[in-house]
């Protein structure tokens, strides 16, 4: 697996250290320095994704996602989709695509699908429908529409109903789930992280990669990865607008551990490709 490293505004360096770019649309309306630096990484031949923001709670408008896409020019975007919702996911996801065609960006930039719904039912079928629709090429596992229904009802009032808790036990649930029925037919992105040794428990080539914030969230706390990777801070509301990470709040050693926890995080999302032949290739 592939990953991408997600930064606050202040200070956007640590995003070099992932193979891939995740680009957040409401961060590119906003921030000029922002929409400088993704447009650079683009120029240095870096993988863009461009997300619709909605799992940030910032969903932006299709006109904007459309604007977006023209100026960045990004390997793939995320269709607009509504948390914990199978109709209006499906239908955006359809409105989207005609806008696409309409403005002649669909054979330039992939479309990718974040399936959505409130039961466990309603996410299978969003994520079939997703697998019959040729035109969308990646499918995503959102990090918060997945524990919403894939987590049996006791592991959700162990974790309290907190945010950013139980992501590797759905998603592993999911997983286990999608490759026993054989629905892994297109390739995933893991949206989001919690622990961050989920990864290594994949075994199928369809398993992409992922993108998460909790590497600089997590050295910003003092928490090591390699002493401590099951505690998971739930990520604040306006981090990546407001945390100061610049060089002046933050120590050299800071800085240092943001890069050790990219690499644990790395070796996580490779250890497969060493155990099973031929997974990497």
């Amino acid at each position: 697996m592939e990953y991408y490293v997600i930064s606050p505004v202040s200070n956007l360096e640590p995003m070099k250290l992932g193979d891939r770019i995740f680009a957040l649309s409401h961060l590119w309306v906003q921030f000029p320095k922002y929409r400088e630096f993704i447009l650079e990484q683009k120029k240095q031949g870096k993988f863009i994704t461009l997300d619709n923001s909605a799992a940030e709670r910032a969903l932006v408008t299709e006109d904007v996602l459309i604007d977006v896409c023209k100026e960045l020019m990004p390997n793939e975007v995320i269709a607009p989709d509504v948390l914990f919702d199978k109709h209006q996911t499906i239908a955006n996801a359809v409105k989207f695509k005609v806008r696409m065609d309409n403005e002649k960006l669909s054979d330039k930039i992939s479309i990718f699908f974040c399936p959505q719904g409130n039961t466990k039912e309603d996410w299978i079928e969003a994520y079939k429908w997703g697998l019959d629709q040729d035109w969308i090429k990646v499918m995503g596992l959102s990090k918060i529409a997945v524990p919403n229904v894939w987590l049996e009802d006791n592991d959700k009032e162990s974790y309290g109903h907190q945010d950013d808790q139980g992501i590797k036990e759905a998603r592993h649930a999911c997983y286990d789930y999608l490759k026993e029925k054989d629905l892994l037919k297109k390739p995933i992105h893991c949206l989001g992280q919690g622990d961050p040794t989920e990864f290594a428990y994949y075994d199928h080539v369809m398993m992409r990669s992922t993108d998460s914030v909790y590497p600089v969230l997590a050295a910003v706390h003092g928490q090591d990865f390699s002493v401590d990777h099951e505690t998971r801070t739930p990520t604040p509301h306006n981090f990546l607008e407001k945390f100061d990470l610049s060089e002046k709040a933050i120590s050299k050693m800071d800085f240092a551990l943001i890069e050790k926890n990219t690499a644990f995080l790395e070796l996580q999302c490779r250890i497969s490709e060493f155990l099973i032949p031929g997974l990497g290739s």
